[in-house]
């Protein structure tokens, strides 16, 4: 899955060794799809797999092709990390389902989130949350006839509206201020 803050990320890392991606857009025609991840259509992007068994697109044989911006699931897996009780604080989940990933060294949970959940990752994180809760009580109330605008307003917003050459914060926040305002005139 990938997050906005990921699809920038990506995309301004693959600019640098793929001449064909210029902007967030090129990036996710190349290298992502977008699915619907609740029953009311919320949108989002995921990365392209291939060959036999799905791999993910970026996978190589060397490994990630671009383990230096990998998605958020990626640079914290087995360990997520979602918004806690009081929606400012975390929660913390563990992946147990391949025991192999528990052997051999030792790593404290600190340790691992201070390398691969940064700053800019947590305030992103809260203001998802935040956002995509009012965009899930407003599509649940846009009408029928409107829906398919309210995604394409959603994806445009969440994903597309970045200048790779601006900081992400800011830009996140007034997409999400501007996504708000489209979709309550959509209710």
């Amino acid at each position: 899955m990938l997050e906005s803050l990921d699809a920038y990320r990506l995309a301004k890392f693959l600019r640098e060794t793929d001449s064909t991606i210029k902007m967030v857009d090129d990036m996710l025609l190349k290298y992502a799809t977008p699915i619907p991840l609740t029953e009311s259509g919320f949108p989002i992007y995921v990365l392209k797999t291939q060959g036999e068994d799905d791999a993910c697109i970026l996978l190589r044989d060397s490994g990630c092709a671009a383990y230096v911006a990998r998605p958020r699931t990626c640079r914290l897996y087995p360990v997520s990390v979602g918004p806690g009780e009081y929606g400012q604080d975390f929660s913390y989940g563990l992946c147990r389902e391949k025991p192999h990933h528990f052997v051999g060294n030792t790593v404290r949970t600190k340790d691992w989130l201070h390398d691969n959940f940064k700053r800019e990752d947590q305030e992103f994180v809260i203001a998802e949350y935040e956002a995509v809760t009012k965009i899930g009580q407003l599509m649940r109330t846009i009408d029928e006839r409107n829906k398919t605008n309210a995604i394409v307003a959603i994806l445009f917003a969440r994903y597309y509206d970045f200048d790779l050459d601006a900081s992400f914060m800011p830009q996140y926040r007034n997409n999400m201020q501007k996504l708000m305002e489209v979709l309550s005139t959509m209710t």
